[in-house]
């Protein structure tokens, strides 16, 4: 008998999907509007898609941001695989894949250290180009080690060949992905989340013929049924009756999944 929660179906086996994701910072760019109670969409977004995608037996791929990390490890906790050492089963890959250049060895996240050492995750070194280091005592007014980074992005997406890419907050980082995942992926999906701002608001204003913006596109379904089955009057309502949330992000990302898994699963996105 397993302990995970997550056994819920796997119409994701065998897929990956990558995800870009960060909590901007506008004093460092203000291209990149940091919307209100980022940090709580943001972790919100990124909790509910590791939740779907976890549970239809798929894996997630990612660079080690320490903002994402310790929440997808979380999740990962909650569909925990059964020990393996007696059983003589072969163990099931991770969850997670994990890229990180070695411009930044040594300086690897407590939470993306957890995940690998608990076997949630797998890291993938790539190495660092030229004389790049992370040094951090140093004042950088970009992402640091850029070139470093720029080659360990390829190699993620050229190597784990993702079913698709989903963008959450995010700067530069999240714009450069982007653009390589275009390049090497092309005609793969990209879902932007408009609502968490940053890189993803500015791709959701300026590639919207490139990407699938699916929090607007499912904010418009449910305004359609709220339009053809109206609320009961207030007074009517049960005075316990939780308020729903702004937005539905565990709706938005099992929408996500069933895209993902084909015509025969269920999901809003044919609604």
């Amino acid at each position: 008998m397993t302990s995970s929660i997550g056994t819920l179906g796997h119409c994701l086996s065998g897929k990956t999907i990558f995800l870009s994701a960060s909590v901007p910072a506008p004093e460092r760019d203000d291209r990149f509007r940091r919307v209100e109670n980022a940090h709580f969409e943001i972790d919100q977004a990124v909790i509910s898609l590791a939740r779907a995608v976890f549970s239809e037996g798929g894996r997630l791929v990612f660079g080690g941001h320490p903002a994402i990390s310790p929440l997808v490890a979380m999740v990962a906790g909650e569909y925990r695989q059964p020990a393996y050492a007696e059983s003589g089963e072969e163990r099931p890959a991770p969850l997670i894949r994990i890229f990180q250049s070695r411009a930044f060895e040594g300086f690897l996240p407590d939470d993306t250290l957890m995940m690998y050492r608990t076997g949630y995750a797998a890291i993938t070194w790539t190495e660092a180009i030229g004389d790049e280091r992370f040094d951090p005592g140093a004042h950088y007014t970009g992402p640091p080690c850029p070139r470093s980074l720029a080659a360990m992005r390829e190699a993620m997406i050229e190597g784990t060949q993702p079913v698709a890419m989903v963008c959450v907050g995010g700067m530069e980082g999240v714009e450069q992905e982007f653009e390589v995942f275009r390049k090497l992926r092309p005609g793969i999906p990209v879902y932007v989340l408009e609502g968490t701002g940053g890189a993803a608001g500015l791709l959701a204003e300026r590639d919207r013929d490139r990407v699938r913006v699916i929090d607007a596109e499912i904010a418009h379904t449910l305004r359609r049924l709220r339009a053809d089955f109206p609320a009961a009057p207030r007074g009517e309502r049960p005075a316990d009756e939780p308020a729903p949330p702004a937005t539905p992000y565990p709706l938005i990302m099992q929408t996500l999944v069933s895209e993902l898994a084909g015509p025969d699963s269920h999901g809003m996105a044919g609604m």
